[in-house]
């Protein structure tokens, strides 16, 4: 069975509003979200929203972006107040779905990742927290212990029947290229090694399996790059369930490795939408076209239909998330119930 995924970003800038649209089109097997709503502000952007999941550690908004503090303010209050508030409405309009006799199915949540944390934070002097050894083991440990919370929160409220975390790094790989810029923009924050690098997702991760989420997926805007792939297949180091993969980007090497991961176990949040461009369409493909970008290479590879239960359908991945947050609602439900049928379309063609 192939499930697919409501999208975790969403346009306008009512939750409530954008919970409903989604939640009467859900029924397992497919995921359920917590959307983000990036039209609120800087509060309810991905960012904003990691900031509300740290534990004891705060911060602000600046002229040059979020800045940690010593104390919460306004800001920190406002981005905690908007994740728990998010949380509960979820909680409210499932529970008045399972009244009603719907089945809750599972769920979901987008986390930012401890690297691209580190490299969208400043510390209290301006400067990016990446630069600073101390403040990147700090946030790590604080964003781990507030994870731990923010699903406890999550299972006690909502209930799911499972919860999947999408460790979300879009600035993976620019950390550790050593292509992040400092604040001045003159020149770059030294590289971050491998081992650093695989600590801080190490901590998280294990935070994330102590409070009993069922699945973890990493999600860093590109291809699987070969240290991941490395650590998933040695298994010595704490590694992501599965990978997220642009399926728009991937070349016949990349789904040869693909199908050595999947053959390994790992499950693959397959993103079937290309980001629209002005050279591109903005009409949204049949569902046998979005299928097809799945299942054509697949074929050509001689993998057995029944594997396709390893792929899960996305829209975008970190990389192009706030795509469909720009959408309006029409567009928007038009576009998540196509990647539902696909999803469905696959699972028929698997079991033919």
């Amino acid at each position: 069975m192939v499930r697919s995924v409501a999208p975790a970003t969403m346009p306008g800038g009512d939750f409530r509003h954008a919970a409903e649209l989604v939640e009467p089109e859900l029924a397992p097997p497919h995921v359920g979200a917590l959307p983000e709503l990036p039209a609120r502000g800087h509060h309810g952007t991905q960012l904003g929203r990691a900031v509300a999941q740290l534990r004891e550690l705060h911060a602000e908004i600046t002229s040059y972006g979020w800045r940690l503090v010593p104390r919460p303010g306004a800001d920190h209050q406002r981005c905690t107040a908007l994740l728990t508030s998010d949380v509960n409405t979820l909680a409210d309009i499932r529970g008045a779905k399972e009244e009603a006799g719907g089945v809750l199915g599972p769920l979901h949540l987008g986390v930012l990742g401890p690297v691209s944390l580190a490299a969208r934070l400043h510390l209290p002097n301006g400067e990016k927290a990446l630069i600073d050894h101390g403040a990147r083991r700090d946030l790590t440990d604080s964003l781990a212990s507030g994870l731990v919370d923010h699903i406890q929160h999550v299972r006690r409220s909502v209930g799911p029947q499972s919860v999947s975390v999408v460790l979300q790094e879009p600035e993976y790989s620019a950390v550790r290229a050593g292509a992040v810029p400092t604040v001045s923009g003159y020149r770059t924050i030294r590289a971050l090694g491998r081992d650093e690098t695989r600590s801080m997702f190490r901590a998280v991760v294990d935070a994330l399996r102590g409070s009993g989420v069922d699945e973890v997926i990493f999600d860093c805007g590109e291809l699987v790059a070969a240290e991941h792939v490395e650590d998933f297949f040695s298994r010595r180091e704490t590694t992501a369930d599965g990978f997220a993969m642009p399926v728009h980007r991937a070349d016949a090497a990349d789904w040869e490795r693909t199908a050595e991961l999947v053959e390994a176990g790992a499950s693959i949040w397959a993103g079937l939408l290309r980001p629209r461009t002005s050279r591109t369409s903005s009409k949204l493909p049949e569902v046998s076209q979005l299928a097809g970008r799945l299942t054509e290479p697949w074929q050509r590879l001689g993998m057995s239909a029944s594997s396709l239960s390893s792929f899960t359908v996305v829209g975008h991945g970190t990389a192009d998330r706030s795509a469909l947050g720009e959408f309006s609602d029409s567009e928007f439900l038009r576009t998540w119930s196509r990647l539902r049928d696909t999803a469905d379309a696959l699972t028929d063609q698997m079991e033919a």
